[in-house]
């Protein structure tokens, strides 16, 4: 419907607001367009030059009959901001809005009909970009956990990394998109999404969307559920207004061939009628359910053509060829080399060792020794050895990106990686440091751990499982705008696990081991799958009634704070890997405080490299003194261990649990039979098969006569007060690394049963000659039970 132009003034503030709807589509434009208004009172001039352009040129083309031409092709990128699995939305979802913006602007969308003569093709097609800002092959989506809930259309801090969101990608040259996990504007909540019209700024130019109104598959939510709140957006991107002109009958759209009406449709109202016509509430311009709309005319394409023409706000984007992927196919992969020997290792000693400085970031990262050069933040000197690499925050450093490129990895067949690193971040306003990977053929980056603001002072543990076809990482920091904000990186390594080992990196293999956890957690690392950290602590914990006055031993501890908001959490910390390879007994100790109306439980969680089995656990109040634990690790003698310390809280404050004075000790298998056997007598011991039982030890006999015992002291009888007992049933190869694992067991029926660690059966059989089927059991610790009728007997094996 066409008006005077001087409505152009009424209007313009409209034009240049970003607009914004409810869960009814019900319309917030007018409380964000006084607030644009009032900020940025310059913007309304550039909108009414833009808005003044696309009329005359948008006659023209309808005048000359010129509106068809080449189809214009648009790349997209769409940058996802989650709080949850479920916000962080799929590729397919993503890839279904695409495949309706296709649909819809080129009419071939399957619910087009002829209800309207003048709907039209609007020439305009979309695709996932294939190439980013640097050159670099793309799939066209980014990701980044955010922890707002519901983002102000008003303030577009969604749209900047410096305000916890992510900052588009060149809006010359990409359509930038953005899904969130809600919207609302100035505290009204419900907002499907919002748009820029031509004229905004370059640097918020885009469209928004509520994660569960973006495509038409995965997390979405009817009756907005088809993919139409987005198209209905870029519409607005690319220059159109509301079909009802934002006002009663007599507002414009400045389109000729809608009908004029005096409000917003809802539902699927066909056949309302208002000013005098029908309304065209089939308008993807309406506000219509997603089923109901169908359509865009020919004046709305001209307007958006208009825009996408030269000489158009968004002519540069129609020009772009970021749907082109980069010539190879693949991109550049920043690899200046390739690593494919494992356990790798880079101190950053005065070198980067192989790593390179990312070209498409904002900032570099620093080598460095000593401390950094602004007091109250950054490490005072390297964790190992003279030097690590960081990312200075101060001025003109704020609100940029550092990127840190690895050489490529090369992971055999089957490898389970794992990397590990030691990360310092303290200060007033520290911001991210991510470590991110890529798949082996692809650019695209995903993100494996990540932290955010101040971590204390001292040095701390970060780990990250890889896949086997992770074809390289990279260090990722994000500052903020003060300058108390360096991140610190040292010691980065990478070991990889085959055949079941475990795989955890920072071994240790010389015992007795000890942590006393004194005002840093050592070798243990936060887990990043959890909800909750564990904290070190020194004198009492904040909440009055609950948890230790002080450490147990030296002067810190680590403890879980149950206080709102960490109410229901689980926080798991992480041990190094324990080299019990070459141990025939192990035990584990550790001193802990549970006091408190409502505490939760506490877990000593043990893998040899596949899943976690409680070895310990103690939940609810366990007074105000630190007791001491005392766990057999036994069962774990000739394998690699690791530890996970667990707490999961309950809904009440008081509630805090602490753990202090961790220890393990073990006993090293002698080589020698004869170790440790006491003097002989035959009073009181007894043959066990070709065993001697003497004072409650086990010893093998050396000879064939039991009287000779070799170097196990002087030769001395062994018949004497025997007793007769039956023969001891053993097996044999331990550690079996065949398919058959063998017994000494006999008889005619002998039965076994095999158990996990975590005491789940896992086979059992009738015994065949003296072979024991274990093809099928993968590498871990096992628990054989024989019986052979006359006695059962259980014994620990390996599986390699």
């Amino acid at each position: 419907m066409k008006k005077n132009f001087t409505q152009l003034v009424l209007i313009i503030a409209v034009l240049f607001s970003s607009f914004t709807f409810a869960q009814q589509r019900k319309c917030s434009t007018h409380e964000d367009l006084q607030l644009a208004m009032s900020q940025n009172p310059a913007l309304a001039r550039s909108v009414e030059n833009v808005e003044r352009y696309t009329q005359q040129k948008a006659n023209e083309l309808l005048i000359q009959k010129s509106v068809n031409g080449s189809v214009i092709t648009i790349p997209v990128v769409v940058h996802v901001l989650y709080s949850n699995s479920t916000q962080n939305i799929s590729v397919a979802q993503i890839q279904s809005q695409i495949d309706v913006l296709n649909e819809d602007f080129r009419r071939t969308n399957s619910d087009a009909d002829n209800v309207w003569s003048q709907a039209a093709d609007m020439q305009i097609e979309f695709c996932l970009a294939q190439v980013d800002p640097n050159g670099n092959a793309t799939n066209g989506i980014t990701r980044k956990a955010s922890s707002v809930t519901s983002w102000n259309t008003t303030q577009n801090r969604m749209k900047s990394s410096s305000t916890g969101g992510t900052s588009p990608w060149d809006t010359t040259q990409y359509l930038n998109m953005w899904t969130v996990s809600a919207l609302n504007s100035n505290g009204q909540a419900g907002i499907l999404g919002y748009a820029q019209f031509p004229g905004g700024s370059r640097a918020t130019d885009g469209v928004v969307m509520g994660y569960n109104y973006f495509g038409r598959t995965g997390a979405i939510s009817a009756p907005f559920d088809g993919g139409r709140t987005t198209t209905h957006e870029v519409g607005h991107l690319f220059g159109l207004r509301h079909i009802w002109g934002d006002g009663p009958c007599g507002a414009d759209d400045f389109v000729t061939d809608t009908p004029e009406s005096d409000a917003s449709n809802g539902g699927c109202a066909i056949g309302t009628v208002s000013c005098g016509t029908t309304d065209m509430v089939q308008n993807y311009m309406d506000y219509s359910n997603d089923s109901c709309m169908n359509l865009f005319t020919l004046g709305q394409k001209a307007r958006m053509r208009a825009n996408l023409l030269s000489g158009g706000f968004h002519a540069a984007l129609a020009q772009s060829t970021k749907c082109t992927p980069p010539s190879g196919g693949g991109g550049s992969t920043g690899c200046s080399s390739t690593i494919n020997s494992f356990p790798y290792s880079n101190g950053f000693e005065n070198t980067l060792g192989g790593w390179t400085q990312d070209t498409g970031d904002t900032l570099d990262w620093t080598i460095q020794s000593g401390g950094t050069p602004s007091g109250s933040t950054g490490p005072t000197g390297a964790d190992q050895g003279s030097f690590y690499i960081y990312v200075e925050a101060s001025d003109p450093n704020f609100n940029k990106t550092a990127v840190l490129n690895s050489p490529c990895l090369n992971f055999a067949s089957g490898a389970s990686p794992t990397a590990s690193f030691r990360y310092q971040m303290t200060g007033n306003a520290v911001g991210t440091l991510r470590l991110q990977a890529r798949a082996d053929g692809s650019t695209s980056w995903s993100t494996v751990f990540t932290k955010t603001g101040d971590q204390g002072a001292a040095w701390i543990t970060g780990t990250a499982t890889l896949s086997a076809n992770t074809a390289q990482v990279r260090l990722v920091v994000d500052t903020t705008n003060s300058w108390q904000g360096d991140i610190a990186v040292d010691g980065f390594g990478i070991t990889v696990a085959t055949s079941g080992g475990s795989g955890c990196l920072n071994g240790v293999s010389s015992f007795p081991y000890a942590e006393g956890f004194e005002n840093t957690l050592g070798q243990w690392s936060q887990n990043n799958s959890d909800t909750l950290d564990w904290t070190l602590r020194s004198g009492g914990t904040p909440s009055g009634s609950t948890g230790p006055a002080a450490a147990a031993q030296g002067s810190f501890y680590v403890y879980v704070e149950a206080s709102n908001p960490n109410f229901s959490k689980t926080a798991s910390l992480d041990s190094p890997c324990f080299d019990l390879s070459s141990q025939n007994n192990a035990n584990l100790s550790f001193q802990y405080q549970m006091t408190g109306n409502a505490v939760g439980t506490l877990k000593v969680e043990a893998s040899t490299g596949g899943s976690y089995a409680t070895i310990f656990t103690k939940s609810g109040d366990q007074g105000s003194a630190w007791l001491t634990a005392n766990v057999n690790l036994a069962a774990y003698a000739g394998t690699d261990l690791q530890l996970r310390l667990t707490v999961n809280t309950t809904s009440s404050w008081q509630g805090d649990i602490a753990v202090d004075d961790l220890k393990i000790t073990s006993g090293a298998i002698s080589t020698d039979k004869c170790a440790g056997v006491p003097a002989y007598n035959s009073a009181n011991s007894y043959s066990v098969g070709d065993r001697v039982v003497y004072q409650n030890t086990l010893f093998e006999r050396l000879a064939a006569s039991w009287a000779n015992l070799g170097t196990c002291g002087t030769a001395r009888e062994a018949t004497a007060s025997v007793v007769n007992i039956p023969a001891s049933i053993s097996i044999y190869p331990n550690p079996v690394s065949g398919a058959n694992l063998f017994t000494t067991a006999t008889g005619e029926k002998v039965t076994y049963t095999i158990y996990n660690i975590s005491g789940q059966r896992v086979a059992m059989g009738t015994l065949n000659g003296n072979a024991i089927d274990v093809a099928a059991l993968k590498a871990n610790v096992y628990l054989i039970q024989i019986n052979d009728g006359e006695q059962t007997v259980t014994k620990k094996f390996i599986k390699k």
